[in-house]
């Protein structure tokens, strides 16, 4: 073989190489890899640990949150049509999701939310209630919805987070929903429990349902239910959300997240995958005030406590030094920064 036609298959190589762990995300990364993502983290890992768990809770308590009405007409408007789950968790209007075609009424209590290279990488909505079930399921249909994560369970803490709203393995008969003449239906085709990769407590079930009705071409997506995601507080910061968000990542159309407010847990997954987005596609990190800022201006209010603001960083340190990013003086830094944030949320 001529030098040229080497050297070309060897760059053909890596570029192969290289673009299969930027889809993927967690793969074993090369030399040059672990330089490019080196200069792409060094800022945020330093910021982060010079922070520390207590600078970081002070930083997130500087952003207080709030309800600025005047930008959720139509949250007001629908607030008498029992389509809002809380009084008190506004839908912004500006990149709210607006059901169209054949359905009835336009409104749904979800917003786009962006990342730095998808404009509409997510839908972050509340959970679906007994009026809401046809419209969660029409926006599916509308947005050729691939991925849903639920991270809350039916009741929590005795108070019920969320409509059973679709079929599993041991009710796996199939579900209509209907809103005036429309109707959506939902059928269930398998289950299973998600073994992670790396060890891992958090439970998830992996479902798949085919979905159709309302004049829209059928449609099968992955559903995966986080079972023990505490409300308002944080499961164990290692690799398993990654790892969903990786599975999540190949979906062509916006990724579907809600906990019951979808604000919570779903601003926790956001934010992830927004500083994931950013190292994946050689983009410096953000700081992290600035991040949740653009999420919360197209989610009102995400990420809700401290403990949240906390996971996204410490699941973000451990990755980097699972990773081989850290050196041996930053991952004492981290040990130390790991155990302050242990004391933190428990």
């Amino acid at each position: 073989m001529s030098s040229n036609k080497k050297n070309k298959s060897r760059s053909k190589t890596v570029r192969e190489r290289e673009q299969s762990q930027k889809t993927a995300g967690l793969d074993e990364p090369t030399t040059a890899d672990r330089k490019r993502e080196r200069k792409q983290i060094v800022k945020f890992v330093a910021r982060t640990l010079e922070k520390g768990p207590s600078g970081l809770r002070s930083e997130f308590a500087g952003m207080k949150r709030f309800n600025d009405f005047s930008k959720m007409k139509a949250f007001k408007e629908n607030q008498e049509h029992g389509k809002n789950r809380y009084k008190d968790v506004g839908c912004l209007d500006n990149n709210r999701v607006k059901l169209g075609g054949s359905w009835p009424h336009e409104y749904i209590h979800a917003n786009y939310v962006a990342t730095p290279t998808n404009p509409k990488r997510f839908i972050c909505t509340q959970a679906p209630l007994e009026k809401t079930c046809a419209d969660f399921w029409y926006m599916c249909l509308q947005d050729r919805v691939e991925t849903i994560f639920m991270l809350c369970n039916y009741t929590e803490k005795g108070a019920k987070k969320c409509f059973e709203y679709f079929p599993t393995e041991e009710k796996p008969d199939t579900m209509t929903f209907k809103e005036k003449s429309q109707k959506v239906t939902v059928k269930f085709e398998s289950s299973s429990s998600i073994k992670f990769r790396d060890s891992s407590t958090a439970k998830v079930t992996k479902t798949i349902l085919t979905i159709e009705g309302a004049g829209c071409e059928k449609l099968k997506t992955t559903h995966y239910h986080w079972i023990d995601w505490p409300d308002r507080g944080v499961p164990t910061a290692d690799n398993a959300i990654l790892e969903l968000l990786e599975k999540a990542r190949v979906s062509k159309g916006p990724i579907v997240v809600h906990c019951s407010a979808g604000i919570g847990r779903t601003g926790s997954v956001v934010m992830i995958e927004y500083v994931m987005d950013q190292l994946l596609n050689g983009q410096n990190i953000e700081e992290s005030d600035k991040i949740l800022q653009k999420i919360r201006e197209q989610r009102n209010n995400s990420v809700q406590t401290d403990h949240q603001y906390l996971f996204v960083h410490q699941v973000m340190l451990n990755f980097f030094e699972k990773r081989g990013l850290l050196d041996e003086n930053t991952m004492t830094f981290h040990k130390e920064f790991t155990e302050q944030y242990s004391k933190c949320v428990l």
